[in-house]
């Protein structure tokens, strides 16, 4: 798995109920445009604000759905035996890996969260991506990446959302040094191109929901060596980033511009997130205006 993956927003209806018919269209139009890999129940999918149950249902209607593409299902929780029940679920639907953030909330040392990752990946078989988001949750150091990459062979690869291009690269020398088919993936589009060169797999973004055009083309020049090109795109992508300081999450981010490039998918943030009003929406304009034509 190489690439460009997108971490699905979940859509909701105004009433918070999920809108199954704008989840399919959007699945849809990735697929159609050659994105490399889906990612349901993500970060941007606010998998926080979704019971067990939704969870599983999103999976579910995700499998069906996903047919041109890698299907990749969240399964975090500050719950181990959570953890390990939704990883199961994903790998009896058949998804091609599971990704899992740290616990959150309660600080863990490496030891706690080498015990956390080694009782799913003991229990289950299917691959595994961790996911390095020091933002949300306690964050992973390399040395840790490194002990559950060289112990566990179904923890396949590591998605890293850190503004730290130095971590990336310890991760892709020291881990992916000794163990060459484990993935790196960054999650932030600014540091896509610099993933790449690097020596990493690819990028698994939010801002691919509504511009994956530019990511794509970015991974396309960087694969065939045209790389002002590549560059070019890089440029657009790290404008595209600042998306994320105009409002007050990644969720509302997301989908007021998706909502400005006209997908189906409502502005609509489940309690307690809060969807930001006309003032950031303007400012979001702009920049899609600037970056995007």
């Amino acid at each position: 798995m190489r690439g460009v993956i997108v971490p699905l927003v979940t859509p909701f209806n105004e009433d918070y109920s999920i809108d199954v018919p704008a989840l399919e269209e959007h699945i849809e139009f990735l697929q159609t445009v050659g994105v490399h890999g889906i990612f349901i129940n993500a970060t941007t999918g606010e998998f926080t604000s979704l019971s067990v149950e939704e969870r599983k249902f999103l999976a579910e209607k995700g499998r069906e759905l996903v047919n041109a593409s890698f299907y990749l299902v969240g399964t975090a929780s500050s719950n181990t035996s959570e953890v390990v029940e939704l990883t199961k679920h994903a790998q009896d639907i058949g998804a091609d890996y599971a990704v899992i953030a740290p616990p959150y909330y309660c600080p863990l040392n490496d030891e706690a969260l080498f015990r956390h990752y080694s009782m799913v990946a003991e229990r289950t078989d299917i691959p595994i991506i961790l996911y390095n988001i020091p933002s949300c949750a306690n964050a992973l150091s390399v040395s840790l990446i490194k002990r559950l990459a060289l112990e566990y062979s179904n923890i396949a690869g590591v998605k890293e959302t850190i503004d730290s291009i130095n971590h990336i690269r310890d991760v892709i020398f020291d881990v992916k040094g000794e163990r060459n088919d484990f993935k790196v993936f960054t999650g932030l589009d600014q540091h896509f191109l610099n993933t790449l060169v690097l020596g990493g797999d690819g990028g698994i973004m939010a801002c691919a929901n509504f511009a994956p055009e530019v990511h794509l083309a970015l991974y396309k020049a960087f694969q065939e060596k045209r790389f002002e090109e590549a560059l070019k795109h890089a440029r657009s992508l790290a404008k595209l980033s600042r998306v994320y300081d105009l409002a007050s999450s990644f969720g509302s981010a997301i989908k007021l511009a998706m909502s400005l490039r006209g997908f189906s998918i409502r502005p609509v943030l489940r309690p307690p997130y809060l969807m930001d009003g006309e003032n950031v929406k303007e400012g979001i304009r702009k920049l899609l205006a600037e970056v995007l034509g």
